[in-house]
């Protein structure tokens, strides 16, 4: 009797971490996409800039977060742009608590294009940086 006993609680012990749960998750949507970044809709209220980090030899995707209170991505959007009237600085954005860095430079052809720079895991050591990103190409993001 013993031992039905003992099988029985291990049979229904074993039943109950073998079930399945389900987690709901946010509805998520490409908002705009160029060569090597994008940005995605998290639900209704957040969105993502993903980005390749060149500094990875497999280009990894990095992303940023924020929500779009008091219209945040218009607010980005301008920020980017203003950017490009003043090449050879570099401009700093708080998301997620971490430092996001916009770096733009004049390139060989004199166009004016941005990077972004962002420290992992607050490693100084460790940083992503994307491929530099044209005026056109931030338009067509926003």
């Amino acid at each position: 009797m013993k031992k039905i006993t003992l099988l029985a609680t291990l049979f229904i012990s074993v039943l109950g971490y073998s079930q399945i749960e389900f987690i709901e998750t946010a509805r998520t949507e490409v908002v705009a996409h160029v060569e090597f970044v994008y940005i995605e809709k998290v639900g209704d209220e957040s969105y993502s800039l993903f980005y390749k980090n060149i500094n990875d030899p497999i280009n990894e995707y990095v992303s940023f977060s924020f929500k779009n209170e008091d219209n945040d991505f218009e607010k980005l959007h301008q920020f980017l742009i203003s950017g490009f009237e003043n090449p050879g600085q570099v401009y700093k954005i708080k998301a997620n608590g971490d430092a996001v860095y916009f770096r733009y430079e004049r390139q060989d052809d004199n166009e004016v294009k941005v990077q972004i720079k962002q420290y992992v895991s607050r490693d100084p050591d460790v940083t992503t940086v994307s491929k530099f990103i044209t005026l056109d190409e931030v338009n067509k993001l926003f």
